[in-house]
Order: C-alpha cells, then structure tokens, then sequence
C-alpha cells in the first residue's frame, strides 16, 4: 500500500526539504548518551513525509509543522531486529516524535522540545558534509542487478573498490584489479578502456566479478550524500552502493 501526503513549501528559515542530525540530546537538563555509533536522523520531505531514524529501524509518516509543533501521523516502521539497546533507543525515539514537539529552527539548527526531552539537531550538509568524488577510496557494498526476469541486490563480502581521479579510475572486482579511463558528461560517468588484470577467479568470485564489469561498462549517474555514493545505469536499476570511511574516522551507518 503506498500511502500520499499532501506538499510542503519550504522557504528561507524552514527545516522542509532538508536532512538533520543530532548534536545533542538532554533530559531534564542532564545530557542522554545515545548508543554508541549512533546518531538521530531526522528528514522533512517536501512530499510532507517526514523520516526519523535513531540508529536501526526507520518510521516514516506524515507531517505538518503548524503553531511551531511537529505533527506526526505515524504510517510505516521498518522491523529489523539490531539488539536490545538500539532497539529500546529506536522506541524510545519514536514515542518522543509521536508526542508532537515543539519545534524551533536558528540557522542551520532544528530544536526539538517534548517535556523535558530537548534534541538539538544540525543540517546534514553541515554535520557531515559531502565527501569529494574525486581522490575518495570508495568501497562498494551492494550490488543490484537486473538480469532479465530477476532483479536483486547482492551484498558483498569481497573488498570491490573504486577511486576516481580526474580522466582514471583505478578499484578493484573483489578479485581482480582494474584500470580505466573516465568519461564525465554533467553527472554521468562513462568508463572507456577498461583493463583487468588477468587473474581469473572460479566459482562466486567470478559471478561477482561478472557483475561488476558489466555494470562498470555501462553510463553511470551518480550521487553523494554524505560517505554514501550511488552509481545507476540507465534504468536507474542496476549499480552499485559504495561508502567511504570520512577522514576523522566517522563511518555513516551502511546502506
């Protein structure tokens, strides 16, 4: 069932339309320790969806922002199962956002206030800013693949890797190493005289390897967000999900 929200419009002084991450988060006055490489992701859609994540599941519903309160009307949660403790943040989190805070926003920060629960959050654009796509070691972590009739995402165990510089483009298969050099038209990327080295893997390695090559010959589109980087071919299905470790050694939770 997919479910519709009416538009927001946004404007100068408006959290709609943008991605917030916390800084700092207090009860009474006394500050509250998340779990440990976690971080609370708070998203206004302009489609009024707004998307709160506190480290494992995501809830998703509609919004509305009048007479300075959030207004929540729950739709989906996510179930997975990511321990005890993320799990009791994770509903901890979402009762804090079905309250309906007050909300207040200076700058590039977003104030949440419910009780005696204050989330101060910063515009991810600023909390953790879009790594380069040029000179980042980026690893890929998923695969998906149209392949006539199937369609999947394959998860890898292999070290696929790429980096870009400029007219080269240098990675790895997860077996095999590689070269190439790069076309760049707006957004895309076209990558001609691709050269493998001749180590000719068996078995999983050298489905793997398949794939990625053949994605890798065709026009990618990409996008970054953060340490996160999104190639897609043409359809817009098939490509690869990367990430990269950010110089201060703050990793992104994965895709």
């Amino acid at each position: 069932m997919t479910i519709e929200y009416g538009p927001l419009i946004g404007g100068e002084g408006s959290p709609i339309g943008k991605t917030y991450l916390s800084v700092a988060v207090t009860e009474d006055g006394v500050d509250r320790p998340l779990v440990p490489g976690s971080r609370i992701s708070l998203t206004i859609r302009k489609d009024g969806v707004l998307i709160v994540r506190a480290g494992c599941n995501e809830l998703s519903g509609g919004v509305w922002l009048d007479d300075g309160v959030l207004g929540f009307e729950e739709g989906v949660q996510t179930q997975m199962g990511c321990g005890p403790e993320l799990e009791a943040q994770d509903d901890w989190l979402m009762g804090f956002v079905i309250r309906q805070p007050e909300w207040t926003i200076d700058g590039d920060t977003l104030t949440l206030i419910s009780g005696g629960t204050t989330i101060v959050l910063l515009d991810r654009r600023l909390a953790e800013p879009d790594l380069p796509l040029d000179g980042t070691d980026w690893t890929v972590q998923s695969i998906l693949i149209d392949d006539d009739d199937l369609r999947w995402r394959y998860t890898l165990g292999d070290a696929a890797t790429l980096t870009l510089n400029g007219t080269r483009a240098t990675g790895s298969t997860g077996s095999s190493s590689f070269t190439a050099t790069v076309i760049r038209e707006d957004r895309t990327l076209t990558l001609t005289e691709l050269v493998v080295a001749p180590t000719r893997p068996t078995g999983r390695a050298a489905d793997l390897e398949r794939a990625v090559l053949e994605i890798l010959r065709t026009p990618l589109t990409y996008t970054i967000e953060s340490n996160r980087l999104r190639l897609r071919g043409p359809t817009g299905i098939t490509g690869f999900n990367l990430i990269a470790v950010r110089p201060e050694g703050d990793s992104v939770k994965a895709w």
